[in-house]
Parts: C-alpha cells; structure tokens; sequence
C-alpha cells in the first residue's frame, strides 16, 4: 500500500472512529437513563431515541449531499476555495473539540443524562427523540467536514475506498464502544479521550499547512521568504514515510516563512487547552 493510501485510510477511519463513537456514547447515555427512570415504558423510549438518531443520521448525509454537490459544480480557482474554507473550518472544529473535551474532564458531564432522565418521566417522546437526532448530526456533521477537508489534500479519493475506510472506523467505533461499557480497563473514558484528543490535533495541524498551501497557491497571500532550510535529503516529503507526515502533521521538507509561523501559531493555541485553570477559578 502506497504511503498516500495508507495516509488516507487512517485519516477516515480515524475521523469516522471518533465520531460514530462519541455518537453511539450519545445513545448509550440517552438509552440507559431513559430506562432507568421509567422502565415500565423502556421500548417505546427505545423506540423514539433510535428514530431520533436515524433522523440525524438522515440529516447528516443531507449536509454530505449538498457539500458534494457544491464541489461537482464548482471549478478551478471556485473549487479550490471551497476546499480551503472546508479544511480551515475542520482545523478550527478539531481544536474546539479538544477545548470541550478537556473542558468536560474538569467539570461535571451529566447534562445530557438529566434531560433524558427529564424526558422519560414526563412521557415527552418528540423531546428524548430529538435529543437522540441533534447529538447524531453534530457528529455527523462534524464527520461530513472533517471529510470532505482532508478530501482537499488529494485528488485521488473514489466513493468505494471511501466507504470501505469508514466502515472499518465504525467498526473499530463499535468495538470500542463494547469494550467501555464492558468496563475494560484498558479502554477507559480517560484513554479514549487522549487518543481522541491527540488524533484530533494531529489531523487538525495538517489541515492547517493544507489552507496555507492554498492560500500561496491561490495567491491570497506570498510565502514571504524562499525555503528557509531543505531538509529533503533526511526525509523527503514528496514520498515514503515523508509524504505520510506531510499529509498528516504538515511536515514541509522545504518550508518558507508563513508556513513555519502558521503552524506555530496551530500548536499554541493547542497548547492553551491543555494549560493549568487560573489559581482559584472553579470548574465550569
């Protein structure tokens, strides 16, 4: 398998990992504490939640359906814009996931368990189903964009390999899943968080080289310096394990000024989230 495929397998399957396994945790949650508060009406709870979520789903294929199709009609210099705007927007989403999720390990997650709890003792059915339906196409959405950016970093994706990548990140979702509520110590919440967390910025930092390489090339704005340094003799980035890192963290062999200074600039702003809380400022 040629360094580009195996860069683009991980990729989806990573993303589609990730997501459909904080979906499923949705569900699980909703289906659980739904049933615990009012077991005498357990399956229709159960009933209305899984609708909820294939709605969501529905919703979320809607989004793929339009982004696609925006592509298809657009062309050139219009195409190439589309694809930076998607791949900025993934970069941005990826960082604002690792803020919450860093934010929900300090403070209290229990939300979502106390509007389902909410929901099955009042009977409200459209409430718990559309709590199901929106956490779904979040995820789903998310998914649609984190795709369709690191889509704008090759030419050579086909719908088949698509979908035979994301099938095997939603079966890694499932197995995950299983093994969390099994209480495998080996897959606890803290650990999937981590990896979550270090895919997610590792995605987003070469999403970010991927913008700033269509924004020279569209000329949006100038390198501002010829290559400071050509490292291509150690590793290139054209091929092999380099072509791999540049796709996935913006490894550049022979990188100009605003490149350096824009994935600088990525890996700050990652670094806050994981900074200490101010001295005497309480969880959120």
């Amino acid at each position: 398998m040629s360094a580009d495929l195996t860069l683009q397998t991980f990729e989806i399957a990573s993303v589609v990992w990730r997501e459909s396994f904080e979906a499923l945790l949705v569900v699980g949650i909703l289906l659980t504490w739904s049933a615990r508060a009012a077991p005498a009406t357990r399956g229709r709870a159960t009933s209305w939640i899984l609708a909820g979520a294939g709605a969501g789903l529905a919703l979320a294929l809607m989004l793929a359906l339009i982004v696609s199709r925006a592509s298809d009609i657009l062309e050139g210099d219009g195409e190439d814009i589309l694809q930076m705007i998607m791949a900025a927007f993934a970069a941005v989403l990826m960082l604002r996931m690792v803020f919450w999720m860093r934010a929900m390990e300090r403070g209290q997650t229990g939300d979502l368990a106390n509007r389902a709890v909410r929901h099955a003792k009042t009977g409200n059915w459209l409430g718990l189903a559309t709590l199901a339906a929106l956490a779904v196409a979040r995820e789903g959405a998310e998914t649609v964009v984190f795709l369709f950016g690191l889509m704008a970093s090759s030419q050579g994706w086909q719908a088949g390999f698509v979908v035979a990548a994301g099938l095997s990140g939603f079966v890694l979702a499932s197995i995950s899943f299983w093994a969390f509520k099994a209480g495998s110590k080996l897959i606890s919440r803290t650990v999937l968080s981590r990896v979550s967390e270090v895919l997610l910025l590792i995605l987003g930092s070469g999403l970010t080289m991927l913008v700033v390489d269509k924004v020279i090339s569209l000329g949006i704005l100038s390198p501002m310096t010829e290559p400071l340094w050509d490292s291509s003799r150690l590793l290139n980035d054209g091929s092999g394990f380099g072509a791999f890192l540049a796709g996935l963290v913006g490894y550049r062999a022979r990188p100009e000024l605003l490149p350096l200074l824009s994935i600088g600039f990525y890996w700050m702003i990652a670094s806050l989230a994981y900074a200490p809380p101010l001295p005497g400022k309480a969880p959120a």
